[in-house]
Parts: C-alpha cells; sequence; structure tokens
C-alpha cells in the first residue's frame, strides 16, 4: 500500500514525446518493466514534482533529480547526485553546492546553477509548493557548477528536505509557466534517468533517457505503469502481469509466492510510522485526556497481527524506529511499550459529555490493511464509550481531506527520513501545520506546542550529533505525554518484484534503496542498479 503523497486519478488521452529511445515497439533488447506503484482506476496528466496531490511517481527520481540521495535504510550514508558536495556558512544559514559538470536535460539544454537557484527561488515565492517549509531568504548562481543558498535561520539538519527531497526543475521551461502553483508539467524535462513517451488515464509509459549522465545506465529500458485498483493489482500479481508492485497482499505466499521463492520475491523494510491521527482543531479530540484514553483502548498487537497480517511490529511510543533509533529515545522511556487498559481509559473520560463522544474515523478505501485495521479501532473504541464510524473514501478524496485537515479520525503514515528527527519534524513541527481549508505537507493533526517547535529548532541549529540526539528525545518525551498523534506500528515499504527479467533488487543483506515503487528517489536508484537476468 501506498502511504507517501500521491494520488493517481483522472481522465484524457494525450500523446506526450520525452525524446527517448526504446519506445514500446518492438526490437527492444531488454523487456520492459510492469510497475504498480499505487492503486488507482486512473491517472491524471501531472508531472509537477511538487503537487502534492495527482502527480504520478516516477516524476521525482526517475525524470527530476535531487542534489543528492540520502539511503534511509543506512542512516548516515549520502550518495553525491547532481551536486558532487556542499559547504556550510554563516553559521548554518547559507549552504554552496558544487555541481556535477556534463549533466543536460533531456531536451539537451545544459543543466547549471541557473536551474537550482531557480528551483529554490521558485519554493520561496510559492510557499504552495514548498513542502519541505524551508525557510529561504534568496539564492545566488556564483558559477555555472556552483550555487549558494540562503535560509532565515541555521538549517544543519535541514540538508536532506534541501537535497534530498528537493527535485530540480528546467529554468528555461519552467519560468515560462505563468503559474508554477497550477502548472502540470504534462511534457517533462528532466536530467533523470528516463522520459515520457506515453500518455492516457490508463497507462503512463517512460523510455530511457539516451543522454543520461551515469554512462550505460539505466539498463531497463522501458517503464510501464498501468492502472490497477486494489484488487485488479491482486489479481495482476497472482497471474504475473507485474514485475515490481507496492501492494498489501493479504496471502503474499499463495497469491504472489507461489511456491516461486527464488523468482517472486519480497522485501518489507521499515519506512516510517503509521498513527492513528486526532484533528487536534475538534473540541473534544484536542482534549489531552481523550487522546490519552482513545491510547490505552486501542488494541495495536491485535492490529498488527489481523490488520497488517503480522508483517509489521507495534511502534515504539515515541515513534522513533527501534530497534536502532534507541540514541534517540529519552532513557526513561527506552523500555516503554503500549498496553491496553479500558479501566483507565473509562476513569479519563469521565468528565465527557458520552454525546460528544462521536467521530469518523476516514480511511482511504484501496487500502485494504488500514480498512481493516479502523474496523477493529471501532470495536475497541466502544469499549470505553465513544462512537467511531469508520468511512473508507477514494485516495484523491482522503488526501485531499486529511491534507486540509477536513476530518476528525484518520490513519496516516509518516515517511522515515535519515535520522528520527525528519520523521518527527514532519509529524510536529508548527511551521507545518496550515489552517484548516489549506493543504498541509505535514502536521495533518495541527499540532502546536511551542517546546515541541523550541526543540526542533535547537536540532537544526547544531552539527553536534549528541545535541541532535538530546533534541529528538525530548520530542520524544512529548509524544508519549502529550500525545499529539497515537503511533500504531511501523510503516513497511512494501515491495514485491520478479526477479524472471531483472536482477539486483534490493533486499535485507544488500539494503541500498528503499524497495517500494512509489518511493521517491529511491525507485530511480533501484532501477539503476538492475541487470537483465542470465538466461
Amino acid at each position: 500500500m501506498k502511504r507517501l503523497l500521491a494520488v493517481l486519478a483522472a481522465l484524457a488521452l494525450a500523446g506526450c514525446s520525452g525524446g527517448g529511445t526504446g519506445g514500446s515497439g518492438g526490437g527492444e533488447k531488454a523487456p520492459p518493466l510492469i510497475i504498480h506503484a499505487v492503486d488507482a482506476g486512473t491517472f491524471q496528466e501531472d508531472f509537477n514534482p511538487y503537487h502534492l496531490e495527482g502527480v504520478n511517481f516516477g516524476t521525482s527520481g526517475m525524470i527530476h533529480e535531487t542534489l543528492m540521495y540520502f539511503n534511509k535504510l543506512m542512516p548516515g550514508e549520502i550518495t553525491p547526485w547532481l551536486a558532487l558536495k556542499h559547504e556550510w556558512s554563516d553559521k548554518g544559514k547559507s549552504v554552496t553546492f558544487t555541481l556535477r559538470q556534463g549533466v543536460k536535460w533531456s531536451d539537451g539544454k545544459p543543466f547549471t546553477a541557473d536551474d537550482v537557484a531557480y528551483t529554490f527561488q521558485m519554493l520561496k515565492d510559492n510557499p504552495e509548493l514548498n513542502r519541505n517549509a524551508l525557510e529561504i531568504t534568496g539564492t545566488e548562481a556564483l558559477a555555472p557548477d556552483k550555487v549558494r543558498i540562503d535560509f532565515e535561520n541555521t538549517s544543519y539538519a535541514k540538508l536532506f528536505n534541501i537535497a534530498g527531497n528537493s527535485p530540480i526543475v528546467p529554468k528555461h521551461l519552467w519560468e515560462k509557466q505563468k503559474d508554477p502553483v497550477t502548472f502540470t508539467n504534462p511534457k517533462p524535462v528532466g536530467t533523470g534517468p528516463y522520459t515520457l513517451s506515453k500518455f492516457s488515464a490508463q497507462l503512463y509509459e517512460m523510455v530511457k533517457n539516451p543522454s543520461y549522465w551515469q554512462p550505460g545506465k539505466p539498463e531497463v529500458p522501458v517503464l510501464r505503469f498501468p492502472a490497477y485498483t486494489a484488487n485488479a493489482v491482486q489479481t495482476a500479481l497472482q497471474q504475473g502481469e507485474v514485475d515490481w508492485a507496492g501492494a498489501f497482499v493479504p496471502d503474499i505466499q499463495k497469491i504472489y509466492v507461489q511456491g516461486k521463492p527464488e523468482q517472486n520475491k519480497f522485501f518489507f523494510p521499515p519506512e516510517g510510522v503509521v498513527t492513528l491521527l486526532p484533528n487536534l482543531t475538534h473540541p473534544i479530540l484536542s482534549k489531552p485526556e481523550v487522546r490519552q484514553a482513545i491510547s490505552l483502548a486501542v488494541d495495536r498487537d491485535k492490529i498488527v497481527r489481523v490488520a497488517e497480517r503480522g508483517y509489521t511490529k507495534v511502534a515504539h511510543p515515541t515513534g522513533v524506529p527501534m530497534p536502532g533509533g534507541e540514541a534517540y529515545v529519552p532513557p526513561e522511556y527506552k523500555d516503554a511499550a503500549f498496553k491496553v487498559d479500558l479501566a483507565k481509559a473509562k476513569e479519563l473520560l469521565k468528565g465527557i459529555d458520552p454525546a460528544k463522544l462521536k467521530f469518523t474515523l476516514l480511511v482511504p478505501s484501496p487500502f485494504t490493511d488500514w480498512v481493516n485495521a479502523a474496523q477493529l479501532i471501532r470495536e475497541d473504541l466502544a469499549k470505553v464509550g465513544i462512537t467511531v464510524d469508520t468511512r473508507g473514501v477514494a485516495f484523491q478524496d482522503w488526501v485531499s481531506k486529511v491534507g486540509k485537515g477536513n476530518y476528525e479520525l484518520s490513519i496516516r503514515a509518516t515517511a522515515a527520513g535519515p535520522t528520527p528527527y525528519y520523521q518527527m519534524r514532519s509529524m510536529l513541527f508548527g511551521g507545518l501545520a496550515e489552517p484548516v481549508g489549506e493543504s498541509a505537507t505535514g502536521n495533518y493533526q495541527r499540532w502546536k506546542d511551542a517546546e515541541t517547535d523550541r526543540l526542533i529548532e535547537e536540532y537544526a541549529a547544531t552539527e553536534d550529533e549528541a545535541e541532535q540526539q538530546k533534541a529528538t528525545q525530548g520530542l520524544g518525551k512529548i509524544m508519549v505525554e502529550k500525545l499529539p498523534t497515537l503511533p500504531l506500528f511501523y510503516s513497511p515499504s512494501w515491495a514485491q518484484y520478479r526477479t524472471n527479467k531483472y536482477v539486483g533488487w534490493p533486499s535485507e543483506q544488500d539494503p541500498y534503496a528503499m524497495p517500494s515503487p512509489y518511493t521517491s528517489p529511491d525507485a530511480a536508484v533501484v532501477l539503476l542498479h538492475l541487470k537483465p537476468a542470465a538466461k
């Protein structure tokens, strides 16, 4: 199941040429790769890498690249990409990138510092596109291969957001657009390994970029993304129609592996944390004792066992990935664990009018595991006098409603980062808490707390790892004691892949990237590692 931000839903048939080779016709030296990245019946023609809704997977990474690549499965492992190196100055308020030379856009134009400066200036001028809430004050191209970006505050900790999660766009094309916020980029031009060759509401296709800066790569000439609903992709996996998918499969051995473990493989590393989101603008859910009662009533072990089929684990109360994140967990909560306590939950709710303890729990209907989890939560909360109406909606509708704060309760995942701080910042930073009715890029529950923001800024103000760990520990304490959002379980990076066409996939033994086709820019990194299977 897909838990990151991208929605596919649309109409219209439109041809689009990216100038690549390989095509969908005959004569291919290596076979095409059929990819399922999201449950959707139709696609819409949107390849703007900064759109939160409607953008097609592959836009970031495969077409538009970032300056650096951060491997979230190997904290601290950073690979130069469009930038070869970076250097901080002005006490962390400025960063200068030295760019890779000889890189070209897929239309043949040279990639330069002007493109990077333009991209970040565009984010500064258009807050709706500034999904990482970067406090950009200015940009300057210092030379064709050098660019400086200035920030209002010390930004050491935001290197991942700056360099690893901000795709670069071509100035020579984007500056001609009247409004980059509404621009859907139907004929995308990027520096990435692929270009768009075909688009329709039911299928879009990418082909190898012949002028890509990594010689000889990619070795997969054609990518095809057919539109599948949640039910249809189960059938497609069973019938061998899909080569690479990111889906929740209830009985994976029967439906997918089918007695062929050497060919039909899967890898589900943790990619973040799934939480029960209370809308904190709601007068009842804003009460700490109500959130605590809800948390005490929910049987997370049962959710993992029944809804998630045991594919993942119950989250630590801090939300910090465990094991592995011990240094970021407050010592007093190192051994903390969620426990069901119905008596205490009822006691906490004694002062609340039972008539006001009625909520709607919104979930994306294609995510069958979350739908099942919602039903279990409804049953658990009924035991303490809380009435929950579970409501499944289309993926696009869910993204829109949760993003704009138009919900009461929901389930949502927060992606991991190079350290637990990035996940915490996305979940809790007050600067991401948009007013209800405006799309947020994080902090969907609208948590606003001065102590939280102080700790987030303290982390960002230092390069000292011990101080950063201390600040994150403070955020973990807030998660446990104030329950701004309620961790449920770790979010798996769902990935099923077949080795009959290509080999070189990430694995537990070689975790060079998140394995799911819906994670960017990791999916592009995976494709660059693949080689045709030996015949």
